[in-house]
């Protein structure tokens, strides 16, 4: 089922998940559903890479993630429950980020590039990977959202804040706004 995205200033957003003690039917309709919002959010030059289940107003440690970035085609998506980054590395770098929640509005963030997870899949499974480069930061970025940090909270100097525009091109962001004060 296609649910709402929450969007910034929605309060829910700064709230902490809570860990998921067991995967029930209903934690995996909630993925499926992150699923197929993710999807159906997708258009023009932006694709969703992920999705937190507080996104979908769900406080709990749940995440999909696309397996395939480079073919937006490709509809599989990896699922993580009670995600934890266990070690990243010392190198960062900063690249522009968005998010679902923060619609139009795109950031200049640092990020370890590379990162070891622990978590657990839908069957109960303990799993763990490493991930590096834009994965990397894809799963950073939604285990902020499961603390109630989201990527607007990195981002130091207005100069790397952008919007997007009707053709997909980011822009310096215009106005006196602060997002990261609005919410």
């Amino acid at each position: 089922m296609i649910r709402k995205i929450v969007t910034i200033p929605n309060k829910i957003l700064r709230m902490k998940s809570k860990k998921i003690g067991y995967v029930d039917d209903s934690i995996k309709k909630l993925a499926a559903d992150m699923i197929e919002t993710t999807l159906d959010w997708d258009h023009n030059s932006e694709f969703g890479a992920a999705l937190a289940a507080i996104q979908l107003g769900e406080p709990m440690k749940l995440t999909i993630v696309r397996k395939n970035f480079e073919n937006t085609d490709q509809k599989e998506f990896t699922t993580l429950v009670n995600p934890k980054i266990v070690k990243a590395s010392r190198e960062t770098a900063k690249d522009i980020e968005g998010c679902l929640s923060v619609p139009g509005i795109y950031g200049r963030v640092k990020r370890a590039v590379k990162i070891k997870v622990k978590a657990n899949d839908l069957d109960g499974h303990e799993i763990r990977f490493s991930a590096e480069g834009f994965a990397a930061r894809v799963i950073q970025h939604e285990i902020d959202h499961m603390s109630g940090i989201i990527f607007l909270d990195h981002v130091k100097r207005s100069e790397d804040l952008f919007e997007i525009d009707e053709n997909g091109k980011l822009n310096p962001l215009k106005g006196p706004i602060n997002p990261v004060r609005d919410i």
